[in-house]
């Protein structure tokens, strides 16, 4: 059986230090969480977080992210960043877990998620929130540090504050119409001009 094998099911271990451990050895295996393959998998298989490849950082902290989240690639997620894909039920007579949490064993059907799509390229900041109303970060875009999200964020766009306001743009109007059809993230590492990617008007051919 392949290291890949038997980390993936040790992962399947409900306990915190063990899925830890297993994140470490991961880590250490494949050359950092950027490009290994088994921590995509055990992500994507126990948590239902999609990965793109390249995409590093608080992507892989145990329960950052919500179900049904989908990160795109060359993502930069710092440690402290959290999306919720799913929230209390305020319109019930009790918001409490006893009664929308199967798990606790008093009732039978359980909340469904909301999907996030979070784009490629995308940089969250140090303890930035997005919460479980948006449905999708576009490509290119920022999210500050502490900053709460409550809508959509278009691509390239700058969000800040709480909540989240769009400040500004990174691009003008024909660079990022540019960049979304060029799609280079589509592109292996090896595949990329590290000098094509220090200006935004210089093409990745």
């Amino acid at each position: 059986m392949s290291y890949n094998r038997v980390l993936v099911r040790v992962y399947a271990v409900r306990r915190r230090s063990v899925r830890r451990l297993v994140v470490r050895i991961c880590r250490a295996l494949e050359g950092g969480e950027m490009t290994s393959k088994t921590l995509r998998e055990i992500f994507r298989r126990f948590h239902d977080v999609d990965v793109g490849m390249y995409s590093h950082g608080g992507c892989f902290e145990l329960y950052a992210f919500g179900p049904k989240t989908t990160i795109g690639r060359y993502s930069s997620i710092a440690r402290g960043a959290f999306a919720a894909t799913l929230d209390h039920p305020t319109g019930r007579k009790s918001m409490h877990g006893y009664f929308f949490n199967p798990r606790l064993g008093l009732v039978s059907d359980e909340l469904s998620y909301s999907p996030l799509r979070i784009g490629n390229d995308v940089w969250m900041g140090y303890n930035s929130i997005i919460h479980s109303s948006v449905n999708e970060i576009g490509d290119g875009a920022v999210i500050g540090a502490g900053a709460v999200v409550f809508k959509d964020v278009p691509p390239y766009a700058v969000v800040v504050g709480n909540p989240g306001r769009v400040v500004r743009y990174r691009f003008d109007e024909e660079t990022i119409t540019r960049l979304l059809a060029e799609r280079w993230w589509e592109k292996d590492l090896e595949e990329l001009d590290p000098a094509a990617m220090m200006t935004p008007h210089m093409g990745i051919a």
